[in-house]
């Protein structure tokens, strides 16, 4: 079956993680996406030893393999005037360009809105920044941890008095390109309506304040900081996580504590606790938060994670397994809706990646090819312009080309 975005085509020049993660979700659904790269090729290809890690998958790149399937790649001297113009002949069989440069980059080497859109009208010009188009620091650059920090969200995670929080790498940047992705699948159904393209910006900042909305509205509405809270003491002992007998962690999650309060303490064979007035009601159980969660710690203890799982099944309480990220890459329930994929690498082998977050009845996404080498489809793209063998090999020559 063909994908959502069967028949766009998308032009991608883009680098690291922000704007490439933005190509693959279209290619995902569908989308011929090409990725223009200069000789050396995306800075992300050599990601892994900037940071002093492993590559693994025989000599491949998790971090660029992860980011760059379903993509053809091109490498083109773009400040060749011959380059040059092979990449606008290949801009005016686009519906998309996708760039993740700085602000200004793009119009120092006239492919800004203006020299692109003005060419082809029904383009979707779509820039991921790091602070977005206006404002004082518009131009300042930006890396996902700049993101992440500026925008509030270290202080969205941790205990309460703990410095900010440090997180594992490339959740902003996976935000930001998640956004850029729905950007540009709404400005296509406006061209639909319209018949013109448009310049669609998003970013890093605005990307991750609005995954952090809930607790974002209530400093922006309320005027006051949503609390971080700490486990130990957490106001609501029944929407927290516990460690069990084997060292392993689950999260008890109820919202509606009252109603659940008689089952819970059923589950946890505390019933001499279900009227205690230390505990009977939310407010009780607010005030006196440290004490229940010690008994909570203390009781839960005493049995091993699946061993309550079940349990708090049993009674019709809500509760999970809090999961390494191992875990998680085995979970059945992901693995059945494709939240991971397992796919055949033609040089890695068997590969799992992580798939796809939505499900489509009639056009599903799909893993079609993996991450290109630099250029590996210069000559198709080539040919596909019309040029002929003779005048691809002359460009290879001349170092045009790759």
């Amino acid at each position: 079956m063909s994908g959502p975005l069967t028949g766009v085509r998308v032009v991608e020049i883009s680098m690291f993680q922000q704007g490439p993660i933005a190509g693959t979700r279209l290619g995902d659904l569908g989308a011929d996406v090409i990725k223009v790269e200069p000789k050396e090729g995306d800075p992300g290809r050599g990601f892994m030893r900037v940071i002093g890690a492993q590559t693994g998958l025989k000599g491949h790149n998790f971090y660029f393999e992860s980011h760059n399937r379903n993509k053809r790649s091109i490498a083109l001297n773009l400040k060749d005037p011959k380059g040059k113009e092979i990449f606008l002949k290949l801009l005016d069989t686009a519906d998309v360009f996708l760039t993740n440069m700085s602000i200004d980059a793009p119009a120092k080497i006239g492919l800004g809105p203006d020299d692109l859109m003005g060419r082809n009208p029904r383009l979707i010009y779509a820039h991921s920044s790091g602070w977005g188009r206006k404002g004082p620091d518009a131009r300042a650059l930006s890396f996902d941890y700049t993101g992440i920090a500026r925008s509030g969200f270290m202080m969205c995670a941790g205990e309460k008095g703990s410095p900010p929080a440090q997180f594992l790498p490339g959740m902003g940047d996976e935000m930001g390109g998640l956004i850029l992705a729905w950007a540009v699948t709404a400005a296509l159904f406006a061209r639909e309506k319209t018949g013109k393209g448009q310049l669609v910006d998003t970013s890093l900042m605005g990307s991750i304040i609005n995954l952090a909305a809930l607790m974002m509205d209530a400093s922006a509405m309320l005027g006051q900081e949503f609390p971080r809270e700490t486990r130990a003491a957490a106001g609501n002992p029944m929407y927290n996580h516990y460690q069990c007998r084997d060292e392993k962690w689950l999260a008890v999650a109820h919202l509606q504590p009252d109603r659940y309060w008689p089952i819970f303490c059923k589950a946890l064979g505390i019933e001499n606790l279900e009227n205690d007035e230390r505990f009977s009601s939310i407010e009780s159980r607010g005030k006196n938060a440290a004490a229940l969660v010690k008994i909570l710690d203390e009781r839960f203890m005493t049995k091993t994670r699946d061993e309550w799982l079940a349990i708090l099944e049993k009674e019709k309480c809500i509760a999970t397994p809090v999961q390494t990220l191992s875990e998680v890459c085995n979970d059945p329930q992901a693995l059945a809706n494709n939240y991971f994929i397992d796919i055949v690498h033609p040089e890695a082998g068997k590969l799992r990646q992580v798939g796809f977050p939505w499900d489509f009845s009639e056009t599903p996404a799909a893993w079609q090819r993996e991450a290109p080498a630099v250029g590996e489809h210069t000559e198709e793209i080539l040919l596909g312009l019309g040029y002929t063998g003779e005048e691809i090999a002359t460009m290879k020559k001349e170092g045009i080309t790759v």
